[in-house]
């Protein structure tokens, strides 16, 4: 039973907050690497939440996480992190073209290796403080309605994994579909897209969190 209520609770969380810096990550590693290419990214992410729902469960239990994520610190050093890649994304220019039937699509030079497109979502998801105050939370109510210390939790964590990774790889492969309707100018002002939307999220996380410890 716990592990429908952790699907159906993985399903509500995708729709919901998946509009984060992870999102248009995967967005723009699809639209320019394809489907197969950019697979492993869906993983790292999800292996990210795997690692951070672990760490709060077992050695980071008795630790007021709270305090730490909000101190100013964590907040700098989240927002240094979504710049980086908001610059990396922004920078990107397509400069070469295939063709596979009548249609040409544009691709960034060099297909990256599959271990630095899953580092690439493990690091972004994991160094976002946001996530892991999100995943406090969704382990409070879990606790709260299932028990601190029952055996439940893990398969209500599993049900809620697998479907959010499920949704991840759902999304990556609608993102790859797009390169087909794409031209370069389009595919540079979409990188330049993703890259504001990250800069936008670095300013959001340093304010809020210096808001509230303020």
């Amino acid at each position: 039973m716990e592990f429908l209520i952790g699907i159906g609770c993985g399903i509500i969380i995708s729709l919901i907050y998946s509009f984060g810096p992870a999102f248009f990550s995967l967005l723009q590693t699809s639209v320019h690497y394809g489907f197969r290419s950019a697979l492993p990214f869906p993983f790292g992410v999800n292996f990210s939440d795997i690692t951070t729902v672990c760490l709060l469960l077992t050695v980071l239990s008795e630790v007021d996480m709270l305090s730490i994520l909000h101190n100013p610190w964590v907040a700098c050093v989240g927002g240094v992190m979504l710049l980086s890649f908001a610059v990396y994304f922004y920078t990107r220019k397509p400069q070469s073209a295939e063709v596979s039937g009548s249609v040409m699509t544009f691709r960034t030079p060099g297909t990256p290796k599959p271990m630095a497109v899953w580092f690439r979502g493990f690091i972004i998801n994991f160094c976002n403080p946001i996530i892991w105050i999100y995943w406090l939370s969704i382990i409070a109510l879990a606790q709260g309605s299932i028990g601190v210390h029952s055996h439940r939790l893990p398969i209500f964590f599993a049900g809620v994994l697998m479907t959010t990774l499920g949704l991840d790889v759902l999304k990556c492969k609608l993102a790859s579909l797009l390169q087909r309707f794409l031209t370069a100018r389009v595919l540079d002002i979409f990188n330049k897209a993703v890259g504001t939307i990250l800069v936008a999220f670095a300013v959001y996380l340093v304010v809020s969190l210096l808001v509230r410890k303020g």
